[in-house]
């Protein structure tokens, strides 16, 4: 089956591509939405494109992305934040699945890898299930948030009746069919939260799904590997945004 597809990219802070230290890389400030853009073409090469950033040259080595420009007035929390980049970058790939016209939207970070020709399988799991996102490594919500870990997470426990034993989600990537409207409430209360409160994205994803009662298909580890899953086998979707994740799997690191 074809589907009307629409990958959704969201940079934010022109002058950092990622970490720049520690076991994240610092990838080229050219080409901003690589690896994954060339991953997209190639295996959704029919795929509609687009971007949302603040800043508009981001999208110039890319003719075939519609870049949306977010001015400073329409940023959810303002660059005196040391988050402010990558919190807006999340609500915006959100935003931008909500606002899709198209049937399946996926929304992706710039540093993935698509391994295997098994990642096309993902548009008739996203039309199944309605929202799908690859699943955390640290897996539940009072280790990867609690508000003395410092990534600007802020659970507490006791805040629901969960106690933080909830899984948590990462959105590296994450897919919206865009027909299914208990996966829109979900990722309408996701914005909401991140608006009214930006905070770390996995932490208000579990959030939502937990004032809504209904949460993403959580994919098996195969569909996100970062540094907690390498070697796991029949791997789908690398993050090399994670150099130990780049020295398993390729000959050489991206620069």
């Amino acid at each position: 089956m074809k589907y009307k597809l629409e990958i959704i990219f969201a940079q934010f802070n022109a002058a950092n591509r990622g970490w720049t230290s520690g076991k994240h890389p610092s990838f080229s400030l050219n080409r901003r939405l690589d690896p994954t853009y060339t991953q997209v073409k190639q295996y959704f090469p029919d795929a509609k494109l687009t971007l949302y950033t603040d800043a508009a040259e981001i999208g110039e080595p890319y003719p075939d992305v519609e870049v949306r420009l977010i001015t400073e007035d329409k940023f959810i929390q303002g660059k005196n934040h040391h988050k402010w980049g990558w919190n807006n970058a999340d609500y915006y790939q959100i935003k931008g699945l909500l606002d899709s016209k198209a049937e399946i939207a996926i929304s992706v970070d710039s540093d993935l890898m698509f391994v295997s020709d098994e990642v096309r399988t993902l548009l008739p799991i996203i039309e199944k299930f309605g929202v799908c996102c690859p699943q955390n490594e640290r897996q539940l919500v009072k280790v990867d948030a609690i508000h003395t870990r410092g990534n600007d997470g802020d659970y507490r426990i006791g805040e629901d009746a969960s106690r933080g034993n909830l899984l948590t989600y990462d959105l590296w990537w994450n897919g919206f069919h865009t027909k299914n409207d208990r996966a829109r409430k979900l990722l309408e209360e996701f914005a909401r939260l991140m608006k009214t409160n930006p905070r770390r994205s996995p932490l208000q994803y579990t959030r939502a799904a937990w004032n809504t009662g209904f949460h993403p298909y959580s994919m098996p580890k195969q569909w996100g590997v970062g540094s907690g899953h390498i070697g796991c086998g029949n791997e789908v979707i690398l993050h090399v945004g994670h150099l130990d994740v780049q020295d398993h799997y390729l000959e050489h690191r991206i620069k």
